[in-house]
């Protein structure tokens, strides 16, 4: 057993993966608060960072700071970095006399980064560069990755009992598993290992698509159902990844990874091996992401993904015995995954649930519940998660301070920004005048003076604002709406959110375009009235944040086309009074307004930057789109 300090009752989980790390704060087996750092440093997923301002805002939670902590809890078992390992890599490279010269690198740079004396190192110079400690710091402990991710899922889940399913990349060396699931009992019951990674293989077809590894996954899911069935490329995709029956005569699946890591890069195409170049040919770009042909890929890997998924998932439901599933892992954020199991696993299952961070961010939410367990803290049913409002809380008169203060950068992604500018501030200049002013600090200062005469000119408060706002939402207004605790994990869930009126498919298009600045075929989400899922949805379930797909109704397609997918499914997030008061009264207003209980929710950002943390932010973004109306609690800023 792994021995926290006595007389001290806080735990500090991370996540130090360098891509998304993150910081949990538990208080004894309460957690108390979960942020991501690319929140802080607006850079999305932080790549290469150390979590260290999501770990200083815990740390000003705890009394005492860093000495009030018992516990810092890791998702990976760094032991296993010393033997384990580097043992499988050596028989791998045995197996694979092709591997290249750039899998070589990854192995062993990989084995240094994750070795246990140097993740020491790494936590104590970076607590000390940021001045969070001095000589001591607590006790480091490690949890297996797997099990920390199952744990996430179960222990949070509303059932008792549950088979847990855990899919992702890799981890030490675990790339599936499945777990059953009692109370606080956690029993690993199969695993695949390296080089078998769905997860990998998926990661491999994102970038094939033109989009970005350990980011662009969600791009590819939402482009897959543009596509047709092309049987020539779902074969092509089989040479990758087969079933063979194991010895029970049960679902399996194994890839061949010469064709994703372990061959010969292609000489044009390095990120690629050349076998995988041969089978399937020129990638993407960002340009050529929609054409037919890489439609039709997107849509082949989307359905061997589902496919592979539901053959072991029931193989396992049905010989565990198990009525409730629980899904963690990377892979688990793929909610139409979920959605496909769930719709072909009624026969035999009750109920389903997905972790809400199922990614590496929130696996030091599951290190805290391991090592929660292991010092007998935890009581199963403590940890039920019923929101993920985990992150920084803004009082009105911080609002207000804000507002007073704020200063408009200029450091934007794109140029559509600075011509988002000059239409909110009726600026006589064009956007890429207004860019080289803003190299200017001089010229620009005198933009930052509009911009406060804009806010002291238009800011009110208003008293009632759930009727307010629904009312400007269903005449058309576009509302970013800052409210309470800021959201774990990657979804919007009403604290960080821009709204829209889901009636009209012309609001989802001036979302894109005009707010968000992405690809126009994305889709959106419906935030709906829990009581209300079953008049717009085919077979819902539990799903409190928007991680699990539905088929929708026709009443859905009638009533709200702007939220209804390409086919004919939607990602929603079904809200209850008791989770979120004030967002269950904005879209309660807009039901009384317009009959429809469903608003367009989209998170709080626009392509290629973190979602909202502080209301700067907010009121940055407001300015730099075609936002309409921003919300901060009950204060309102208005460009009509």
């Amino acid at each position: 057993m792994k021995t926290s300090l006595p007389n001290k009752k806080y735990f500090l989980g991370l996540d130090i993966d360098r891509i998304n790390c993150s910081a949990t704060l538990f208080e004894g087996a309460r957690v108390v608060a979960h942020v991501e750092e690319e929140r802080f440093i607006r850079i999305k997923r932080a790549p290469g960072r150390f979590p260290i301002n999501a770990v200083r805002y815990c740390l000003n939670l705890v009394p005492g700071g860093i000495d009030g902590v018992a516990a810092i809890n890791l998702g990976f078992d760094h032991e296993m970095f010393t033997y384990d390992v580097p043992m499988y890599f050596l028989q791998e490279w045995s197996d694979y006399p092709t591997k290249p010269p750039e899998a070589i690198r990854f192995e062993r740079n990989y084995l240094t980064q994750k070795h246990p004396r140097l993740i020491r190192e790494l936590i104590t110079d970076e607590l000390k560069k940021a001045d969070l400690v001095r000589d001591w710091i607590p006790p480091i402990f490690g949890y297996t990755h797997h099990y920390c991710h199952a744990l996430c899922a179960h222990i949070t889940s509303p059932f008792e009992k549950s088979l847990g399913i855990v899919v992702d990349g890799n981890s030490e060396l675990d790339t599936y598993s499945v777990w059953d699931c009692d109370h606080t009992h956690i029993k690993k019951i199969f695993s695949k290992q390296l080089p078998n990674s769905i997860g990998w293989l998926y990661r491999t077809f994102t970038e094939f698509c033109g989009f970005e590894a350990n980011g662009g996954e969600g791009k590819l899911m939402g482009l897959a159902p543009f596509g047709c069935c092309d049987p020539s490329l779902i074969e092509k995709v089989r040479k990758i990844i087969s079933y063979p029956l194991d010895s029970k005569d049960d679902f399996d699946f194994n890839i061949d990874a010469t064709f994703i890591y372990l061959s010969e890069r292609d000489n044009k195409f390095p990120r690629f091996t050349r076998k995988f170049i041969e089978l399937f040919g020129t990638p993407a770009n960002s340009e050529s992401c929609f054409l037919p042909y890489y439609q039709n890929v997107a849509y082949a890997i989307q359905f061997t993904l589902e496919e592979a998924l539901l053959g072991m998932a029931r193989r396992f439901i049905n010989s565990s015995g198990h009525r409730f599933l629980t899904l963690s892992g990377g892979v688990a954020l793929n909610c139409k995954v979920n959605g496909h199991i769930w719709q072909n696993s009624q026969d035999i299952l009750e109920d389903i649930y997905i972790f809400p961070m199922s990614g590496d961010d929130g696996i030091g939410y599951g290190a805290n519940l391991a090592h929660a367990i292991e010092s007998g803290e935890v009581q199963r049913e403590s940890f039920s998660m019923e929101s993920a409002f985990l992150g920084p809380t803004f009082s009105e008169e911080e609002y207000l301070v804000s507002l007073d203060g704020f200063k408009l950068r200029h450091d934007f992604v794109n140029l559509k920004q600075f011509e988002a500018i000059t239409r909110s501030l009726s600026l006589e200049c064009s956007s890429t005048e207004l860019s080289s002013l803003a190299t200017n600090l001089l010229e620009y200062s005198k933009i930052q003076e509009r911009a406060r005469d804009f806010i002291k000119s238009t800011l009110r408060y208003e008293k009632d604002i759930a009727c307010f706002t629904a009312h400007e939402i269903s005449e058309g207004k576009i509302v970013a709406w800052f409210q309470g605790s800021m959201e774990a994990g990657p979804r919007a869930l009403g604290n960080r959110s821009i709204l829209a009126d889901p009636r009209s498919v012309h609001n989802r298009d001036r979302v894109n375009e005009k707010v968000k600045f992405r690809e126009m075929w994305r889709p959106f989400c419906p935030s709906v009235l829990a009581e209300r899922a079953d008049e717009y949805f085919i077979d819902p379930t539990q799903c409190p944040f928007m991680i699990n797909t539905f088929r929708v109704t026709t009443k859905a397609k009638e009533s709200a086309p702007a939220i209804v997918h390409v086919d004919d499914t939607a990602r929603p997030q079904f809200v209850t009074e008791s989770a979120n008061a004030r967002f269950y009264q904005l879209i309660s207003e807009f039901f009384r307004i317009t009959n429809v209980p469903i608003l367009l929710n989209t998170s709080m950002n626009i392509k290629g930057e973190p979602i909202c943390c502080a209301p700067d932010d907010a009121i940055q973004l407001f300015f730099a789109t075609d936002i309409d109306i921003l919300v901060l609690g009950n204060h309102v800023l208005s460009k009509t």
